[in-house]
């Protein structure tokens, strides 16, 4: 009898057909229940399936890519890397992927492979733009703004409408200290993404880092109206930053020189000592500051100055009226001491009776004294309170 080649080939065929058959229903089923069990927060379960799943049918992607998140999920990021790398290997034009491959590598502390994972990413598709603003974003807290920059240039050709983008370019901008440029990203933020939150922070930085503490502020209150949580925390944050220490009070009490005086007599401020021509006395006064100040600034006589008043909002010295009777005033005090308790900085400085006569007059109301230095943070003056006068009677 003759052997029939044709027909035991195709029951052959058949056969492993109806095996491979079996196994990608078996192998859709086991994905099934995976994500069954990842809904239900079932981990280690849901990758065992996906394992399972993939062992029958080694090219469904899906099961290593959802076995990946089961692993994150679980804390096992050697094990999500793995299975991430897996998914790629079998099909490598999955974006999304490779972002999740970095974020575990980042989570990992492995910053230089999720960065390699990215670049990939965008050598297989030049339009992930989701791979170009995760890499971007790596960089800009990594400080490198001039590569971010790039990245959300990149972001913004390919997504010119979504504010995320302009965004991210701000921040880089300002990372660079550019911020004019940055405000006109951030401004764009905002018009296509209302009450966006870390736009609004970060326009607030750019406006501070121009000197407009008038439209930081307006961005503090912006994100004040907005009634969440992370606004709330966005704006305390925003405030804080913009903050600059104040010279808040002068102590009548524990200063020796009266600035509450108009012009007077040295004798009214000292008959005893100012009895005598060429006589001199130190007088002190003593300002409290709204923040810890840094004691090396405060306490250097050369942050200090004292001067006479001589218009605009300090008014002017003695009416504006010049007198030979007029004793000079020392341009920078002779010590000072600060109180870290109380934050009160005291000033010492010597005032000296005429040379050839006792008719010497002071004007104490109309004395200056501007503070120059910083606080503890660093922080500069603000300068709608860097300076006290007894004629204005308060800070400006």
């Amino acid at each position: 009898m003759a052997f029939d080649f044709s027909d035991n080939v195709q029951k052959l065929f058949s056969a492993l057909t109806s095996t491979a058959d079996l196994q990608t229903n078996l192998a859709n089923t086991l994905l099934s229940s995976g994500i069954n069990s990842m809904q239900n927060k079932d981990y280690k379960q849901a990758a065992a399936s996906f394992r399972q799943a993939a062992a029958l049918q080694p090219d469904l992607t899906e099961a290593y890519t959802y076995q990946g998140d089961a692993y994150a999920r679980m804390g096992k990021r050697k094990e999500a890397i793995a299975a991430y790398k897996m998914s790629l290997s079998v099909d490598k034009t999955q974006d999304e992927v490779y972002t999740t491959l970095a974020s575990v590598y980042v989570d990992n502390g492995q910053k230089s492979e999720a960065e390699k994972v990215l670049k990939d990413g965008i050598k297989q598709n030049k339009l992930n733009t989701l791979a170009y603003y995760t890499l971007g974003l790596m960089q800009e807290q990594d400080g490198r703004f001039s590569e971010a920059e790039a990245n959300f240039r990149q972001v913004i050709k390919l997504e010119p409408k979504d504010g995320n983008g302009y965004y991210a370019l701000g921040m880089a901008l300002n990372g660079q200290e550019r911020y004019k440029e940055a405000a006109v990203q951030l401004e764009k933020a905002i018009t296509l993404k209302k009450e966006f939150s870390p736009a609004l922070l970060e326009l607030g930085r750019a406006y501070a880092g121009l000197g407009d503490m008038d439209k930081a502020q307006q961005q503090v209150d912006a994100l004040n109206k907005i009634e969440t949580s992370d606004a709330r925390l966005s704006a305390a944050e925003l405030a804080e930053e913009i903050r600059h220490p104040k010279i808040s009070y002068y102590s009548n009490v524990k200063s020796s020189m009266p600035l509450s005086f108009a012009t007077s007599s040295l004798l009214v401020l000292d008959p005893v000592t100012f009895i005598d021509p060429g006589s001199r006395r130190d007088f002190t006064v003593t300002f409290g500051f709204d923040s810890e100040m840094d004691i090396g600034s405060v306490m250097d006589p050369l942050n200090w100055r004292i001067s006479k008043a001589s218009g605009g909002t300090a008014g002017l010295y003695n009416n504006g009226l010049y007198s030979a009777k007029d004793v000079s005033v020392p341009y920078i005090p002779k010590s000072v001491t600060y109180d870290p308790t109380t934050k009160e900085a005291t000033l010492t400085f010597s005032i000296g009776q005429l040379a050839s006569s006792i008719d010497g007059t002071l004007d104490p109301k109309h004395l200056v004294f501007k503070f120059l230095g910083k606080d503890v943070n660093g922080k500069t003056m603000d300068p709608t309170a860097d300076e006290y006068e007894g004629w204005k009677g308060g800070v400006f």
